[in-house]
């Protein structure tokens, strides 16, 4: 008899078919619309489902009452509380596991991509030759430099706008899990000093030649900072005003984790006073942004749409992830990515 599995994440159905042999899969919600599906629709489909493969589902003990034969849950996410109810999983013996890092890889990129954009002023001057501010700024320059630089006076965009080279840096990582690492190693090879303020990690499994220090030496001391931490009661609002005046002056903010991390009227205010040079936020607090947020206002900000787990590559180590926790289930072992159960 082969079981019978509902996928209403978003997977590669192609990596699914070496099990073709002992699992039905049935694609539907999420995983073919990219909207939920709607409850009274689960409650109905999940009945004889022995797999669910989910993301964005409210797994409740009103689901978990329709579901059976349910016997384990693959949660396409990195933390798994907001959506299912782990304790009514526990008691009915139902397998749970996680995707936990599988966009570590992207989400790193675009904090890469951050900071490269705000020490050589990408996203600032492509603004303004879109807009037309500098595209007939060129005052003073010989002919025979007419295809090098832009101008040569004090105003001339090679002048006003110099960057700054990444190898000069220390970056600060506040948070060192599966993201944060990676950046680590990707900030190194560019030949940036990373030092790590994260009171929940081991020494030892920290990335060679990363420094941990205590949360104030990382606020003086980084050049940029990103946050990589999970939002939690002590973690919420963790960068207000008082931290923000304890950065560098002309220092760099990101956050890729959590919008309600930081006061923004205070990541505001340290932009507007030019105490920050910059920040890049893919997070706010509240989600999507309002059109009238005063973050749209604020001096030398970035903001991106929440997009920073959004890449190709997260379909692919997310559905390698199950597909790998799947085959450790078929043989009767404990899958890699257990959170409860196994």
């Amino acid at each position: 008899m082969k079981y019978k599995a509902l996928v209403t994440a978003e997977l590669i159905p192609s990596f699914l078919e070496c099990f073709k042999e002992k699992i039905d899969f049935e694609f539907a919600g999420y995983a073919l619309t990219h909207d939920v599906m709607p409850r009274e629709e689960l409650k109905e489909k999940i009945k004889d489902i022995d797999i669910l493969i989910c993301e964005y589902d409210t797994i409740d003990k009103e689901i978990f009452d329709c579901a059976k034969q349910l016997k384990i849950i693959f949660c396409c996410r990195g933390g798994v509380k907001t959506v299912i109810d782990l304790e009514v999983a526990a008691e009915r013996g139902i397998i749970v596991c996680n995707n936990g890092g599988r966009n570590a890889s992207a989400v790193s990129d675009l904090v890469m991509a951050f900071m490269l954009d705000m020490t050589r002023n990408v996203t600032l001057t492509s603004n303004l030759i879109h807009n037309r501010v500098i595209t007939t700024d060129v005052k003073s320059k010989p002919d025979e430099y007419r295809d090098t630089v832009w101008g040569l006076d004090n105003n001339s965009p090679f002048i006003k706008y110099r960057g700054k080279s990444l190898n000069h840096m220390t970056l600060g990582l506040i948070g060192c899990g599966f993201a944060g690492k990676l950046v680590a190693r990707k900030a190194m090879a560019f030949g940036m000093k990373v030092i790590v303020y994260d009171p929940y990690i081991k020494l030892g499994s920290l990335p060679q030649k990363v420094e941990m220090v205590e949360f104030d030496e990382l606020l003086n001391k980084a050049d940029i900072i990103s946050l990589h931490c999970a939002l939690t009661p002590q973690t919420k609002d963790m960068f207000g005003a008082e931290q923000f005046a304890k950065m560098k002056q002309g220092a760099f903010f990101i956050n890729t984790a959590r919008g309600e991390l930081v006061d923004e009227d205070a990541l505001i205010s340290a932009l507007n006073s030019d105490h920050l040079a910059g920040a890049a936020i893919d997070v706010t607090r509240v989600e999507p942004i309002a059109d009238n947020s005063p973050l749209l206002d604020a001096k030398n900000l970035i903001i991106t749409p929440h997009i920073g787990g959004s890449s190709y590559d997260v379909q692919v180590v997310g559905t390698n992830m199950v597909v790998d926790d799947l085959k450790a289930w078929l043989k009767g072992k404990k899958p890699y990515n257990c959170v409860i159960g196994g």
